[in-house]
């Protein structure tokens, strides 16, 4: 398993030995196909300690790493959960370790920015819904509507996009702006479709947002879910620069799905002009070689189903006779 970071996105304020030691032992677990209990414990017992001197960066990428793996150290999960929600998202979102008990007690320790990220799961525990609920937050409320395929009243429905920006994305679009200001750079090829996906990233609903990237691209579901499921990645900010996306546009769709990922404007500067160098030629053709790989997956599994129906004694095709 394989989670690459976009480099622009990491602080490049020099790594650590704690840094080099928590990602080579996060990277090296998560290459074991059947992990033993011994591979976890170990695992536990040298990176919790290692928290405390890692950089937020390291800390995201191994909350994103080990998000959706169910033998990871819980301990280790629960520590990461209980960080800044730009690096606890992924796991709160997604990751099988976290159990409804322990849900309920982020949300009673951390609050309101968790118990958003919580709301986007699949829950079907009720004592963790009316956990939720006790926020009287619009934002959970829409989430676990949408969730349930409830009808969301107009009231609830996020009108504008003010409505639904945390004050720390409206600071982070207006340092954008400063950052772009008196240039075009703002502007995507596109910009209903750049405003239509900032939009989808702001509603708390990752399914939803999963649905119209895959439209925009015209990649199958299960494609653009694992494309957009693996946070911060290169594969995603590829994907959102062939769609002509703006940097602020880009910056804004990662910071409405994953939570701010810059913090002062010397980062956001990174990624201003890393992101302005990718190339949206060659962006395309990445493009189209997932949709190559999707034709080639789907023959290859048609190419297996028809093999089974043959071993079965189905009817050859182009004969009416059965296989003896």
């Amino acid at each position: 398993m394989k989670y690459p970071e976009f480099r622009a996105l990491e602080d490049r304020n020099g790594g650590s030995k704690a840094d080099d030691l928590l990602t080579a032992s996060i990277t090296a677990f998560c290459c074991v196909a059947r992990p033993a209990k011994s591979d976890a414990q170990q695992l536990e017992d040298l990176a919790v300690p290692l928290l405390a001197l890692a950089s937020p960066r390291v800390r995201r990428h191994a909350a994103a790493a080990l998000s959706e793996m169910a033998h990871a150290p819980k301990r280790l999960i629960i520590a990461l959960a209980e960080d800044d929600i730009d690096i606890s998202a992924p796991l709160l979102l997604r990751s099988p370790v976290l159990q409804s008990a322990d849900l309920i007690d982020l949300i009673q320790r951390k609050g309101i920015s968790h118990a958003r990220a919580i709301a986007r799961r699949e829950i079907d525990d009720p004592l963790l819904l009316q956990a939720l609920h006790r926020f009287h937050d619009p934002a959970i409320d829409r989430a676990l509507a949408l969730q349930a395929g409830l009808p969301v009243s107009e009231e609830e429905k996020p009108l504008s996009q003010a409505e639904t920006e945390s004050p720390r994305l409206r600071e982070t679009r207006e340092a954008l702006r400063a950052l772009m200001r008196d240039s075009d750079a703002g502007f995507s090829t596109d910009q209903a479709l750049a405003n239509h996906l900032i939009d989808a990233a702001l509603l708390d609903h990752t399914h939803y947002f999963q649905g119209e990237f895959a439209k925009a691209l015209q990649l199958d579901d299960e494609t653009a879910a694992r494309i957009v499921g693996h946070s911060l990645n290169a594969e995603l900010t590829i994907a959102l620069a062939s769609l002509g996306l703006s940097a602020e546009a880009a910056h804004l769709v990662l910071t409405g799905l994953f939570g701010l990922v810059h913090k002062d404007l010397h980062s956001l500067r990174l990624f201003v002009q890393s992101y302005r160098q990718i190339d949206k030629d060659k962006a395309q053709l990445t493009i189209d070689r997932w949709k190559t790989e999707e034709n080639s997956q789907k023959l290859r599994q048609k190419l297996r189903e028809m093999a089974a129906d043959f071993e079965r004694g189905s009817t050859v095709p182009g004969s009416s006779r059965k296989v003896s």
